[in-house]
């Protein structure tokens, strides 16, 4: 079954609130094996929203309208299905009460502008609505299902758990599924170059691996479709495996892990606390580690400094020594630092101020892991501007971190 989502409501292209119904609407989609080919949003405009429904209808099987169903005049939803099918409205009862219920709930006159909401293509069937005024609306039509749902997040949430959902299950009992997904967060390797590594792999129709570029690391999601999250998940267990034999060494985590989760769960279970200096990363390396629980409790202390500053420490004079070259200047740093706090991992960060506007950062940045004595030192050259070049080391250090510490014996 093959499913089409259009939002309505100007506020949305605007960019002024966000539309977290989308989110919602399609992972209830996938738990139950619908395929979502498009999603379309369109303004508070009767012809456009009716002839998006026009389109939506000739390619898809399931049709859901999200907002639109209020009592002003920019609300148009129904109008627009109406249009689009040249189905009529007329006043439905269940649709009257469920409006009505609202307004003698809290003891209050209804206003006549709600008689709007109680308006049903004819065919259709009223949705209860709990909770709000809207009710919202079934029609099957010329084989193919309409679904017209309010727009407020509780009210949309809630009717589709209670009200569509169970319609769906009901109505297309044998064709209903599942889309079951699994993302291996990869760092430490481009985009371009797990590609080459992955090959074939991206070409294979179930399960399918595809690659999407985050800030700093890739999410790779393994997709199967099957009759049962069970059968699906056998095949995303096989896919994955073949993954991890071309790119293991890159894979830090699963789903919903974050680096810093998982470097904060190395750092723990192995007793090791880590102290920082950051000289070009303006703090970004801390606030990485603050952001996990597990992170925050294996850091000991950070020290951040403006870009190629020194800084006093009474175990350690003057660092860097001005005008050392750099990786001698950020090795001093990390090995300082881990001295100074009594830590067992040193981290620090080094480079040369670079302008905001500037497009790439001319000189290298110092990255510098000492573990108890053993000092790793890079240098990496990042694009963009100052903070994009500054989370990017950042990142880089934490990356760095890793794959020391799922190296170490």
């Amino acid at each position: 079954m093959i499913a089409e989502v259009i939002f309505t409501g100007t506020e949305l292209l605007l960019g002024q609130i966000l539309n977290t119904n989308a989110q919602y609407l399609q992972q209830a989609l996938a738990s139950h094996g619908f395929d979502l080919y498009h999603q379309v949003t369109v303004g508070d405009n009767l012809s456009r929203c009716a002839e998006a429904i026009r389109q939506a209808a000739g390619r898809a099987d399931l049709i859901f309208v999200g907002g639109g169903l209020g009592p002003t005049e920019d609300d148009v939803s129904r109008e627009a299905l109406s249009e689009a099918l040249s189905v009529s409205l007329v006043q439905d009862p269940t649709a009257l009460a469920i409006v009505r219920r609202f307004y003698l709930a809290r003891d209050v006159p209804m206003p006549g502008s709600n008689l709007k909401q109680a308006l049903i293509p004819v065919g259709g069937t009223a949705l209860d609505n709990p909770i709000g005024t809207a009710p919202g609306i079934v029609l099957e039509h010329s084989g193919k299902t309409f679904f017209l749902l309010p727009g407020p997040p509780a009210e949309f949430n809630r009717m589709l758990d209670e009200q569509v959902l169970p319609y769906l299950c009901r109505r297309f009992s044998g064709q209903i599924g599942t889309i079951y997904s699994r993302v291996l967060k990869v760092c430490g390797i481009g985009e371009s170059a797990l590609v080459e590594k992955l090959g074939d792999l991206l070409n294979s129709s179930s399960p399918t691996v595809a690659p999407c570029a985050k800030e700093g690391v890739i999410h790779l999601r393994i997709t199967a479709k099957e009759a049962s999250e069970e059968v699906a998940g056998r095949a995303v267990d096989e896919m994955e495996k073949s993954v991890r034999q071309r790119i293991g060494g890159n894979i830090f985590g699963l789903d919903e892990e974050t680096l810093p989760a998982v470097v904060g769960r190395l750092l723990v279970q192995a007793g090791l606390r880590v102290s920082l200096v950051e000289a070009f990363t303006g703090g970004q390396l801390a606030n990485m580690f603050a952001s996990d629980p597990n992170a925050r409790q294996a850091l000991a202390c950070g020290l951040v400094l403006p870009e190629n500053s020194t800084c006093p420490l009474p175990s350690a004079g003057w660092f860097p020594p001005r005008d050392a070259e750099l990786k001698k200047s950020v090795a001093q740093m990390a090995a300082a630092v881990r001295r100074h706090f009594g830590s067992e991992i040193g981290i620090a960060t080094f480079g040369t101020a670079l302008p905001a506007a500037q497009s790439r950062h001319q000189d290298p940045i110092g990255i510098a892991v000492d573990f108890t004595g053993n000092c790793h030192v890079k240098e990496v050259l990042y694009w963009g501007n100052r903070l994009q070049a500054a989370r990017r080391a950042a990142e880089a250090a934490l990356v760095f971190l890793w794959r020391i510490l799922r190296e170490k014996p």
